[in-house]
């Protein structure tokens, strides 16, 4: 069992691919298994016709762990991205 209190340093770090998406189009649990199809909407338009899809870009399968740990990050980027009342400081 790998430790999530002591951290260690990712391999290959620059090989790894950045994957963009804007949205999570499905997700699930099976077992102590989590799943989610992200997605990246796409709209062409030509001349005369506009149409708009979405394309799958990654299926994440990741543990009950790196669930909890995934959303602690998030929890705290969107902690930093929100605006907050009054002057900045």
């Amino acid at each position: 069992m790998v430790s999530t209190t002591t951290p260690m340093k990712a391999e290959r770090l620059l090989d790894a691919p950045v994957i963009y998406f804007d949205r999570v189009q499905t997700g699930g649990v099976r077992g102590q298994t989590f799943a989610a199809l992200l997605a990246v909407h796409v709209e062409e338009r030509t001349e005369s016709i506009s149409s708009e899809h979405l394309v799958a870009v990654a299926n994440l399968r990741f543990s009950l762990g790196a669930a909890t740990q995934f959303r602690d990050l998030l929890d705290k980027m969107l902690l930093v991205a929100s605006a907050t009342p009054g002057p900045a400081n």
